[in-house]
């Protein structure tokens, strides 16, 4: 029977099993498709219904005013760093203890490092480069490129801080810091033996009315910066984000633009710039030159004086000689003739021997002074011609200038600058300067209990190092009181006329025009017709801007006492003038009376007027660039002889500007 039923099974099993199978089937056809599936508890039929409603309740939220007092987090560095390691928070320290070891507890194994010192830079070198830059009009950004943006002409003073730092030690200190020989193998950072430069930060302070310097503010990155927001160092000390920053600011375009930004394009003809002490040292070389030049031509001068006065002697002297032998003729041929008194004769025939013998001695020496004088002036010509000096800088400064292939660690001495574009004309500066290097743990938990501070600084910065000397913006407009006229004597100044010439600087060219001023009236004027000679060199404009906005008050007699031992007295007029109506200034009218610093800008601007204009390169050839020698070399000829029109030479300072127009000059009359 057993045997039986067995067989039964076995006969039907797979009936069995077709039947679960369509009662299961059954099921879920009821459950999943004939009953109607729910979701948020809508059926098929209202789905679209919800739908709607959910999309009319998102376009009215949408249209409603923003709630200020929701601030947006980001939480994109958090996102980054679940993909980089999406395993977090599991106790790598935790192990089984091996039998015959000591036990270690956690706390012990935590590992700190040392963070090093940037300590001190070298005192910086400061310059002003007086450019005719061409200035982007557009932001310049890693899509917009300086090359590519549109672009004007406009005057620019450019001040750059050089200073440098021993690399080679701070390359020390951080290997030291972070992977010395005895740290264990698995707590050696290699990543971190290398800084990072984060930064250079130039800050500077400005020289008040009162008297009083400003608060130290920040310098912006320059204009033609293309790397500004990619340069903005992590405000917070994460991880991450710290991480983020040493790769990317280790790249070399990033180094280069944070350690020695780039220049604008100088639209005037002079050599190429270069960094501050080189500029310097140049402007030394140069100066010792152009002083050899002055004594070479003092001594020609006064060669040339004594070769004509002695040519002047020499002349009167042979006339002279000439009168005297026709005066003497008659007398020897009296004697002659045997007449009365002929002993006598020969008395006179010895005197006049002796007179010829005379001249003729003082006409020897004459003529000798004379060759003596001409070949001093001949030889003077011979070596008038001094050699061009070697005032090249370009193989040295090529040394400290990095390049994609520059490794900072082969380096001794890192040079690096920065770069004030914002400067105003007349204003007086003070810089200081710092460079900063990442920190590389910042946000972590691994500083000793001394420099815990630095767990949240992400820069560590060196000191700052103040450039020792004052920085002053050259002026680009002065006016000058030359007469007064009128009747001066009358106490209205309604009859007083002044003479001012007003002198304005603009891309590498003086410009200048006279006006005659009466009380209540500006000194200069706005929308002037063009200047032909500047159209000459192709500086084109619509009008010119000569206006100054002081208005002149009166002109008053004053009387003036000076000397030091002996004090005397001289009568002047004064211009008096006002910009804003509240404080008087003045100013002497007529050259003699001016200080000697207003008289040497005046004749310097009045020499750059008599000579030809400075032509402007084109973009193309300001951004190819001459050769420093060669800008230099041609400069030193061109300063070497004054200008005519067969040489079109003309004497120009290595700025493009007239000789002596420095920072420290100021005029009367300045905004």
């Amino acid at each position: 029977m057993g045997s039986k039923k067995a067989n039964y099974l076995e006969l039907f099993i797979d009936k069995i099993v077709l039947a679960a199978a369509g009662i299961i089937a059954v099921i879920i056809l009821f459950v999943f498709v004939l009953r109607e599936p729910k979701i948020d508890g809508e059926g098929p039929s209202e789905i679209d219904d919800a739908i709607n409603r959910r999309a009319d309740n998102l376009e009215q939220r949408l249209n409603e005013d923003p709630n200020e007092k929701i601030h947006y987090v980001s939480n994109q560095t958090e996102y980054l760093s679940l993909l980089a390691n999406s395993i977090k928070d599991i106790n790598s320290r935790i192990f089984f203890p091996l039998a015959g070891s000591n036990f270690v507890a956690p706390e012990s194994l935590k590992f700190t490092y040392q963070i090093p010192q940037i300590g001190q830079i070298a005192k910086p070198a400061s310059a002003v480069a007086r450019m005719a830059a061409f200035v982007p009009t557009e932001d310049i950004s890693t899509t917009v490129a300086y090359e590519n943006a549109e672009k004007r002409l406009e005057d620019l003073d450019l001040v750059t801080i050089e200073s440098s730092i021993d690399v080679k030690s701070l390359y020390s200190k951080f290997k030291e810091s972070f992977a010395a020989r005895n740290f264990p193998v698995e707590k050696r950072k290699e990543q971190y033996a290398k800084p990072v430069f984060a930064k250079v930060q130039l800050q500077r302070q400005t020289l008040q009315s009162d008297g009083n310097w400003s608060e130290w503010s920040d310098v912006p990155l320059t204009k033609i910066c293309s790397l500004k927001k990619n340069l903005e160092v992590p405000k917070e000390p994460s991880e991450y984000g710290i991480e983020m920053a040493l790769v990317q600011f280790a790249k070399g375009d990033f180094r280069d633009e944070i350690l020695q930004p780039d220049v604008y394009c100088n639209a005037l003809p002079s050599e190429m710039w270069i960094s501050p002490s080189f500029y310097n040292g140049r402007q030394v070389k140069l100066n010792k030159y152009q002083e050899e030049i002055r004594r070479q031509q003092i001594e020609e001068e006064k060669t040339k004086k004594l070769q004509e006065r002695n040519n002047a002697t020499s002349t009167r002297e042979t006339r002279q000689q000439q009168t005297t032998t026709t005066t003497t003729l008659p007398a020897r041929n009296s004697g002659d003739m045997g007449g009365p008194g002929g002993g006598g004769g020969g008395g006179r025939s010895s005197s006049r021997s002796s007179s010829r013998r005379e001249t003729a001695t003082r006409t020897t020496t004459t003529r000798n002074t004379s060759e003596r004088t001409t070949e001093r002036a001949s030889r003077s010509e011979k070596t008038s011609v001094v050699s061009l000096p070697n005032i090249t800088e370009n193989a040295d400064f090529a040394l400290i200038k990095l390049d994609a292939d520059t490794n900072l660690e082969n380096l001794d001495k890192l040079v690096f600058w920065a770069h004030d574009d914002t400067t105003k004309p007349g204003e007086k500066y003070k810089y200081r300067i710092r460079i900063g290097v990442f920190n590389p743990i910042a946000g972590r938990d691994c500083f000793t209990e001394e420099q815990k501070d630095y767990r949240n600084q992400v820069v560590l910065w060196s000191d700052f190092a103040e450039a020792g000397n004052v920085i002053e913006i050259p002026q680009r407009l002065y006016f000058f009181a030359t007469d007064v006229r009128g009747d001066v004597d009358k106490s209205s100044s309604t009859d007083k006329t002044v003479e001012v010439t007003v002198a304005r600087y603009t891309l590498g060219n003086w410009a200048s025009k006279k006006y005659n001023v009466k009380s209540g009236e500006e000194i200069g004027r706005a929308d002037e017709p063009a200047d032909a000679r500047l159209e000459q060199a192709g500086i084109s404009s619509d009008a010119m801007d000569f206006s100054t906005g002081a208005v002149m008050i009166d002109a008053r007699r004053v009387t003036e006492w000076y000397g030091t031992n002996n004090l005397r007295s001289r009568d002047y007029y004064e211009l008096l003038y006002s910009f804003d109506g509240r404080k008087i200034e003045k100013t002497p009218i007529r050259e003699r009376f001016w200080s000697d610093k207003v008289t040497q800008i005046y004749k310097e601007i009045s020499a750059s007027l008599g000579v030809q204009p400075v032509t402007l390169l084109s973009w193309e050839q300001a951004s190819s660039g001459r050769s420093s020698h060669q800008a230099v070399q041609q400069k030193t000829t061109d300063e070497t002889q004054p200008y005519s029109p067969e040489s079109g030479r003309q004497q120009r300072s290595p700025d493009g500007i007239p000789q002596g127009q420095g920072s420290d000059l100021t005029g009367p009359g300045m905004p």
